[in-house]
């Protein structure tokens, strides 16, 4: 059967596609441990074997186990041998996700994406200011939200990563439900890693100056996908935002 992409069901991805939204984000696939991890490596062993010579580091790590050590060659000892083994991991198999490494991966971009202003914007211009604002600035049409209107694939793109203004401005200048439709958007687009059909979003109003974004989805990963549960406070006075994980 072929698997060109006019005989797969629409809406379905291919395999590989849907594989990829799972893997390390680009952030974390540009983060290299293994310089660090020999440096450590290589600290410990130095250290072992001005105790105990080479010979002796090599007896040391060929014992089964640790009992009968001292404590300080004991807790050496153990510390090698899990950095050799994550070391030799790392150099086999590369980056190794576990679901605790990718929720925060997704916590940590969930973060950074609230906290940059999208190319998308509308400006904060009463219609004073818009009729006397120089022409191709701020003048109506020239909002940037209404130049991209009309190019959904721009609107997609990491041109407009980030989410709308939210730098001075108070929370009773948001329609709720509107914004958060809006933001289940931006989720949908920008953090794949999220099931885009279980995304949930609600608005709260913040204490004192900040929104509270609460944020529901089904978090792919392997084995089995889990529900994420984030909790993104934005302050208003300067757009900054914070996200922590909750309990599922």
């Amino acid at each position: 059967m072929s698997d060109r992409p006019h005989d797969r069901p629409r809406g379905v991805a291919p395999l590989q596609a849907r594989r990829e939204v799972v893997q390390p984000s680009l952030w974390d696939r540009l983060i290299d441990d293994l310089p660090g991890l020999s440096a450590e490596i290589a600290r410990l062993e130095a250290a072992l074997s001005a105790r105990h010579g080479a010979e002796g580091l090599q007896d040391l790590l060929a014992r089964p186990a640790t009992e009968g050590l001292a404590q300080d060659d004991a807790r050496d000892i153990g510390t090698l041998t899990q950095l050799r083994a994550r070391h030799a991991a790392l150099q086999e198999r590369g980056i190794m996700v576990t679901p605790d490494v990718l929720r925060e991966a997704v916590r940590r971009d969930i973060e950074d994406l609230f906290g940059i202003e999208r190319m998308e914007a509308r400006y904060l211009l009463t219609e004073t200011e818009r009729r006397a604002a120089p022409a191709g600035m701020a003048g109506g049409a020239e909002d940037p939200a209404e130049v991209l209107a009309d190019f959904p694939r721009v609107r997609a793109s990491v041109l407009n990563f980030g989410v709308p203004a939210f730098a001075g401005r108070r929370a009773g200048d948001f329609d709720r439900e509107a914004l958060a439709r809006e933001l289940r958007e931006v989720l949908a687009v920008f953090e794949p890693r999220l099931r885009r059909d279980s995304i949930r979003v609600t608005i709260e109003p913040g204490i004192r100056i900040g929104l509270r974004v609460r944020i529901e989805g089904i978090l792919l990963m392997a084995p089995a996908p889990e529900r994420l549960r984030i909790l993104t406070t934005i302050d208003l006075d300067t757009g900054a935002a914070i996200a922590v994980l909750e309990d599922s």
